[in-house]
């Protein structure tokens, strides 16, 4: 359903309702509120408490630098920040937790062209990713080339203009992808594109890279985008009251996300592969930060590149844009082979990864920094998943966990930068363990049928009367318990979603909420929040899948989302049950699928059964179809498709098909 509404009424109602200062009327003129007494006095104790004096992060950032962006196209992110310039971990905004502040000077501080080591160079801050320049023989390697094919074109651009000729050229002699993230292959036409890969240079990824890809981006993507809106706070500006982190980076760039199909995916849990005299050695790890991930030991260059399962923060087990919850003893299991093999045995001297800055051993110490580094990553990722199950073992449940395991976080983690839960946090990712184990119901009865959400909400709101929560809301505002006066708010927004004081009463503790979060998820999920409720605004969704991905997505894949966007009620309605097939001649692919009892299902088969209609079409123009570039009839009148048997039937189930526009509401929009 489309939910996305003209905010006429409710913006006459707030110009008449606010000062120039609080314009909601849109969101050209939007501005968010102050600090409170309380967020500002919270914010400041909370500064007291984290270890200013460990500055290692921004001296590792700063290593190695070649050359700054500087005006160069490839900092373009960076140049959006500029507020940033002036500003630094001494001055303090009482709009933003001092933790994850600190995390935005030090991911501003990275932009440019670095030496990790000879023969190893990042590029860091042109995007959320870093991309990794591997010297070989006859040109370099690109590792993970960023989110987009403009900041992939520029930043290797700018990298030519300070890396040495190899044999008078720069030339790319490979390509890897650590991950099926689109911030690690985003960018990779932009690469194609430089002119400056050789022929038959492979392009090398995990196991099962496209099928996870697919997997994770086709059959929720819709909602993935509108949560993700909320997630990346797609509608803040850059400054204090608003974005001030992206976590992993800075924030992410512009442009287009593309994927050129890797040539090789590597299958075996480990394999040697040379590329152009420079050998790597992959480790498949899945199931920890991604689906399908690798990381590489790069002896020649005593380094290991972990990917994305080490960074400069607390990662997440589960994320709020939506994804299949991570395993963290998994995670835990991965860091500890890789630093017993690699680092305690002592065969690399630096450890670089797909986000943040690399971490080096002091060869004048007999201190193991990298060791240390990753047993910290390690033990945090490990006390969430034990700590977590500890406690479900004596009955803390689901919901409870997260803040019961905030009390006992240890005081080593508590005085580590690199453990802090930028990305994720205690609370979120202690819950993502214990669904995964035990699943979302706590076994109270009262769950097992739970009430829908607005039901739920009125219940309350007719039991206790509208003032008494409102009043009751107000004066937890008033005294900084923010949660608890959102808690009532909520449910009166739930039930009286066009009432502007409700509206805006939750708005303003979702605000402070905000700005109290060190968790860049969590501010921006609260400061979105606050957006839509205050202006009446649904924006257009971050698109999760590009015509890149939707390319090299399996048939079976898009058959299964067509199986998603069936609508039981019309098929039921239609009488739907047949029998189809979808051939693609060029690739021998074939697929079965029945349609019955309002579902719809399919596989793929070496011999096509009986059906009652089949399609023959090329993968390519099948995907045009997909894309809405072409039709089926038209392929069908131009010769470049067959269909055999009742066509009648494709148009039957055509309209019995859902479109997802994700507009919809996450928060009750006013009611027209």
């Amino acid at each position: 359903m489309n939910t996305r509404f003209a905010p006429s009424t409710l913006a006459l109602a707030l110009m008449v309702s606010f000062s120039a200062s609080a314009d909601y009327a849109s969101l050209e003129t939007y501005k968010g509120k102050p600090a409170t007494e309380q967020t500002k006095q919270a914010n400041a104790e909370l500064a007291k408490q984290l270890p200013w004096q460990d500055t290692s992060a921004f001296e590792r950032t700063q290593r190695g630098l070649i050359a700054e962006f500087g005006s160069h196209q490839a900092g373009e992110l960076k140049q959006r920040f500029d507020y940033m310039d002036t500003m630094n971990v001494d001055e303090l905004p009482d709009t933003v937790n001092p933790s994850i502040w600190r995390q935005g000077m030090l991911n501003y501080t990275a932009g440019g062209l670095y030496e990790v080591t000879d023969g190893v160079y990042q590029i860091r801050g042109a995007d959320l990713s870093n991309m990794t320049i591997y010297r070989t023989d006859n040109g370099y390697v690109i590792h993970d080339p960023l989110l987009s094919r403009e900041a992939a074109a520029a930043s290797w651009e700018f990298a030519k203009l300070h890396l040495p000729k190899i044999k008078g050229e720069h030339k790319i002699t490979g390509m890897i992808y650590s991950h099926m993230h689109a911030d690690h292959f985003g960018g990779s036409r932009g690469i194609l594109e430089s002119g400056d890969m050789v022929k038959d240079a492979q392009i090398y990824a995990p196991k099962d890279f496209i099928k996870e890809l697919a997997d994770e981006n086709v059959i929720a993507g819709t909602a993935m985008g509108r949560r993700a809106n909320y997630q990346y706070g797609t509608t803040l500006d850059n400054n204090p009251q608003g974005i001030v982190d992206n976590a992993l980076g800075l924030g992410t760039s512009r442009g287009e996300v593309t994927l050129v199909a890797p040539t090789q995916e590597i299958q075996p849990r480990e394999k040697e592969i040379t590329i152009d005299g420079l050998t790597f050695h992959a480790i498949n790890m899945p199931g920890a930060e991604a689906p399908a991930e690798i990381v590489l030991y790069v002896p020649e260059y005593r380094s290991l590149n972990t990917a994305e399962l080490t960074y400069d923060g607390m990662h997440n087990i589960y994320t709020f844009r939506g994804a299949k919850v991570r395993d963290a003893l998994v995670w835990t299991k991965y860091l500890t082979e890789l630093k017993l093999r690699f680092v305690d045995s002592g065969l690399v001297d630096n450890i670089h990864a797909a986000h943040s800055a690399p971490v080096w051993n002091d060869a004048d110490t007999k201190v193991n920094e990298i060791s240390e580094y990753m047993a910290l990553q390690r033990d945090n990722y490990g006390f969430i998943h034990n700590q977590s199950m500890r406690l479900a073992n004596h009955g803390v449940t689901v919901h409870d966990v997260g803040r019961e395991i905030e009390k006992i976080v240890p005081q080593t983690q508590k005085d580590t930068w690199h453990t802090n839960g930028y990305h994720g946090s205690y609370s979120h990712n202690a819950r993502a363990v214990v669904n995964l184990y035990l699943g979302y119901h706590d076994m109270n009865p009262v769950n097992t049928n739970p009430l829908q959400t607005t039901e739920k909400s009125c219940v309350y709101v007719e039991a206790a009367g509208a003032d008494t929560l409102y009043k009751a809301g107000k004066v937890h505002f008033t005294n900084g318990q923010y949660q608890e006066a959102s808690q009532l708010f909520n449910d009166l927004v739930q039930c009286d979603p066009s009432n502007i004081d409700y509206r805006f009463a939750l708005a303003d503790s979702f605000e402070q909420q905000g700005y109290q979060s060190e968790t860049m998820a969590w501010r921006n999920s609260y400061l979105q929040g606050a957006v839509e409720l205050r202006t009446g605004e649904i924006q257009p969704s971050v698109k999760i899948a590009s015509a890149d991905v939707i390319a090299n997505t399996p048939t079976g894949m898009f058959l299964d989302f067509v199986a998603v966007k069936l609508n039981a009620e019309k098929a039921e309605l239609a009488n739907l049950d047949f029998r189809f097939a979808v051939s693609h001649p060029e690739l021998d692919e074939h697929y079965y699928g029945e349609v019955s009892n309002a579902n719809m299902a399919n596989i793929q088969v070496e011999q096509l059964p009986k059906t009652d209609v089949a399609l023959s079409v090329s993968k390519s123009d099948f995907t045009q179809v997909v894309l809405g570039k072409t039709t089926l009839d038209a392929l069908v009148k131009e010769g470049k498709a067959t269909l055999k048997g009742d066509a009648s039937l494709i148009t039957s189930l055509a309209v019995t098909l859902d479109e997802f526009d994700g507009l919809f509401e996450i928060l009750p929009m006013p009611k027209s």
